[in-house]
């Protein structure tokens, strides 16, 4: 029994680690407005609260943009 329920966490975890690498996110674009962006600070600019651009309430995590928004290469901007 135990060798079951060990075999099973070895395989959760690879499993989830991969199921969360699936998430899609949107790229930073690649325009005048985002080209320079390197700091949180340059994101909160125009996506800060109260701003024009303002993330909704459910965004997470409200302080990491570069976490899953990363620049796009020109090559890759279409």
């Amino acid at each position: 029994m135990k060798g079951i329920l060990y075999l099973l966490l070895i395989l959760t975890v690879p499993l989830t680690l991969y199921i969360l690498s699936l998430e899609t996110v949107s790229p930073t674009p690649y325009d005048d407005n985002h080209i320079n962006a390197k700091t949180v600070k340059d994101c909160f600019e125009c996506h800060g609260d109260d701003q024009e651009y303002a993330r909704s309430e459910d965004h997470p995590p409200k302080d990491q943009c570069f976490k899953c928004h990363g620049p796009v290469k020109p090559e890759e901007h279409e």
